[in-house]
């Protein structure tokens, strides 16, 4: 389960690491009182996960127990268990005893493999997950808090055996797309032969009642990881029985619908200097008017119509025949003659085609730029003060036929080039949590945005410092 990157600004330095915490309902099960905690409990056996029979298991516990089962119909007893624990070699992290031992053996087999395995949050106690469900509950609301966040003495992290890992660069720290990197798909495939499993699978919200987690795993000792991964089992719950129903399969999408992936900004326009509209929570179905511009699609969504990412939908099934806009927009000219166009954000113009050549040099939001040649994998070579390079289509509009010079001269400041943070936010000195901490920058307070957003960071300036910072505290 994660941890915010921001939180309070006593907590920043521990929790900067992280992002989200996987956790329980606000009102968990503790009236169905639990089993004591040195017994176990029979588990009936279930048709679960496509089909799947589960014999009748014996359920754990006692918290104490490497094998003890937690969920949000069972609950830690006592409650405020606080077990004993160990730093993890090399890590602030904390773990029991038996859980430490078994990760650093997994990630030395998996660096003689050449992956590097980043531990990046252990132990948990049941008021630092208070705060945290609390936190959630502030930002997202009590539903949503539910799927990413534990109520306390509900988390797996409370009793020592969980912990969340990643990457040393922080490339898609505590997201999805973490199961794609090289470590997500070692730890996905290996982590069994160690004793831990992945808790919360792909498609298992409905059994499980969180989130996709591919970077949280639970130590359950060697033999026991083992047999859950043999089962075929999906979830812990259906490898005991317990979760009482199946799994929902992805819901089929309707023509003229997508799904996002994210909690995903909906703006005025098709690009991400445009106004914000609403945010967008992960999971929420959008309808789409037909639209499409630059990897963008405008989409209708809670009253509102606006333009989204389409890098964040999937499901995408665009309706039969476009609709049109509701406003009437001058005509777009086309790009393939055009001898200028301007920004739509501060972009950063590079030596070649891509994100990996280098920065000549950043050029403002709503300057307008000489095109020098034809389009090549959605980058134009352009000219701008005096200075020869290339830039991504996706930041440009307003594309002319017209040869005449771009001007130099400042624009008005616009609000696309400031934003507010919404919690107490790290700036880092690289666009990842494995970056150096420059500064904390407190809730409520707005900061200039420099460039281009780079995997959901944006460079920052703020109190005569240059840094990045996470774009999922700026709105």
């Amino acid at each position: 389960m994660k941890l915010p990157r921001a939180f309070k600004t006593s907590m920043a330095a521990v929790l900067s690491a992280a992002l989200l915490a996987t956790v329980l309902p606000a009102t968990p099960a503790l009236a169905a009182a639990p089993a004591p905690a040195t017994s176990a409990v029979q588990a009936q056996a279930l048709a679960v996960d496509g089909g799947l029979q589960i014999a009748a298991k014996k359920i754990q516990r006692n918290p104490s127990k490497d094998d003890v089962f937690v969920n949000k119909k069972y609950p830690l007893s006592p409650v405020k268990y606080a077990p004993k624990t160990v730093a993890v070699k090399g890590t602030n992290v904390r773990l029991k005893s038996s859980a430490a031992k078994a990760y650093s053996k997994m990630a030395k087999a998996a660096a003689k493999d050449g992956v590097k395995i980043r531990a990046v949050s252990g132990y948990r106690s049941y008021n630092r997950q208070a705060e945290l469900f609390n936190y959630y509950t502030r930002i997202y609301g009590k539903s949503y808090a539910s799927r990413i966040s534990a109520v306390p003495g509900t988390s797996e992290h409370q009793t020592g055996l969980a912990i969340d890992v990643g990457n040393t660069n922080g490339a898609c720290g505590l997201q999805a797309c973490f199961a794609n990197t090289p470590v997500g798909k070692w730890v996905g495939k290996n982590a069994h032969k160690y004793g831990f499993i992945m808790r919360y699978q792909k498609g298992q919200e409905s059994v499980t009642g969180y989130s996709y987690e591919p970077w949280h795993f639970r130590y359950l000792g060697t033999s026991l990881a083992k047999s859950v991964k043999n089962s075929g089992a999906k979830s812990l719950e259906a490898f005991y029985g317990v979760s009482g129903k199946k799994a929902k399969s992805t819901p089929k999408q309707t023509k003229g619908t997508a799904r996002t992936t994210a909690n995903l900004n909906m703006r005025t326009g098709a690009g991400a200097g445009n106004r914000l509209l609403v945010t967008i929570p992960k999971g929420k179905s959008v309808q789409l008017t037909g639209s499409k511009k630059s990897g963008w699609y405008q989409v209708r969504y809670s009253s509102k119509t606006g333009w989204v990412s389409g890098k964040y939908l999937k499901n995408i099934s665009m309706p039969a025949a476009p609709k049109k806009d509701s406003k009437k927009s001058a005509p777009q000219k086309s790009t393939s003659n055009a001898k200028s166009a301007k920004t739509t954000a501060n972009l950063n113009m590079r030596a070649g085609a891509g994100t990996s050549h280098r920065v000549v040099l950043t050029i403002p939001n709503g300057k307008k730029v000489a095109i020098r040649g034809a389009k090549k994998s959605g980058w134009y070579p352009v000219k701008y003060a005096g200075k020869n390079g290339w830039v991504s289509g996706t930041y440009l509009s307003n594309f002319s036929s017209s040869g005449t010079a771009p001007k130099t001269t400042n624009p008005k400041s616009s609000k696309s080039s400031s934003k507010k943070t919404i919690a107490n936010l790290n700036m880092r000195s690289g666009a990842g949590t494995g970056k150096r901490v420059i500064l904390t920058i407190p809730k409520g307070k707005t900061v200039t945005i420099r460039g281009s957003k780079k995997s959901g960071w944006y460079p920052v300036k703020y109190a005569g410092k240059n840094g990045w910072v996470s774009g999922t505290y700026l709105r």
